[in-house]
């Protein structure tokens, strides 16, 4: 049994199976996700759990080489428009273009945000070791 971390099991499987240029999302409550991309649904009400505390959960099982928002955050949500440009660098997308590559992910995590835009595509990366 793990004592730290990630405990949700399908979501801890679905990251361990992530390979190097896998694209996944997490989500807030509302982005609409295609019908063959699974939806691993953490959310149990609207704000809970949170968009950035899930994503630093997932960010310190998973090594992430880019990540991409859409471009409406800057607007709607200033906090989590923060969080995708200063802490991901992630590049913003036009919203439509942003919807349409989750259709490219190996699977979506569904929070319970309810604030808009809190959304990001990630690519997954390497960690390479030192030898």
């Amino acid at each position: 049994m793990r004592s730290t971390g990630i405990i949700h099991a399908d979501l801890l499987s679905a990251l361990t199976a992530l390979r190097h240029t896998d694209l996944f999302a997490v989500s807030d409550s509302g982005l609409p996700v295609p019908a063959d991309v699974p939806v691993i649904d953490l959310g149990i009400s609207y704000g809970l759990p949170r968009f950035e505390p899930v994503l630093d959960l997932i960010l310190s099982e998973v090594t992430v080489e880019a990540a991409w928002g859409s471009g409406d955050v800057t607007a709607h949500n200033p906090d989590a428009a923060a969080l995708l440009t200063d802490r991901l660098q992630a590049k913003l997308l036009d919203h439509s273009e942003f919807k349409a590559r989750i259709a490219q992910c190996r699977f979506v995590v569904r929070t319970g945000e309810a604030q808009p835009y809190a959304n990001v595509l990630l690519r997954a990366g390497v960690p390479w070791l030192s030898v």
